[in-house]
């Protein structure tokens, strides 16, 4: 069972703020789609390093998230944001940020929770 809820725009700096101290260094997965891209993998198991809103310049109200490795990192923008939204599992632990732009694409982040990702890998020789 899942509980969705939407950010309201005056919590995003806040929020995006929180989000990026609670969960640097998980492993995520960014989709993007919309009536014209279609679906896109942008990156897959990455760590965050990131979630933030520029707040001056051209790109003003802009969500930049950045992941990967010291020297590889890599930043996708969402440059109108409109929604935000959090899917959230039963106990409350953020499984994907939902955020759609003026245009209706949507970016998909997916933090992929560790026991997956335990379970997957092999076991030691």
């Amino acid at each position: 069972m899942h509980h969705t809820r939407e950010i309201p725009r005056e919590g995003w700096a806040d929020y995006l703020l929180l989000l990026s101290t609670i969960e640097r260094d998980q492993q995520v997965r960014i989709q993007a789609g919309g009536p014209e891209l279609g679906e896109q993998t942008v990156a897959r198991d990455l760590p965050l390093v990131e979630i933030s809103i520029e707040e001056k310049g051209s790109d003003q109200g802009a969500i930049e998230v950045t992941v990967g490795r010291p020297g590889e990192e890599l930043t996708h923008r969402i440059l109108h944001p409109e929604h935000v939204w959090a899917e959230e599992s039963d106990s409350g632990e953020l499984e994907c940020l939902d955020i759609e732009d003026t245009d209706h694409v949507k970016t998909l982040i997916y933090f992929e929770s560790q026991e997956v990702h335990e379970e997957a890998s092999p076991p030691p020789a």
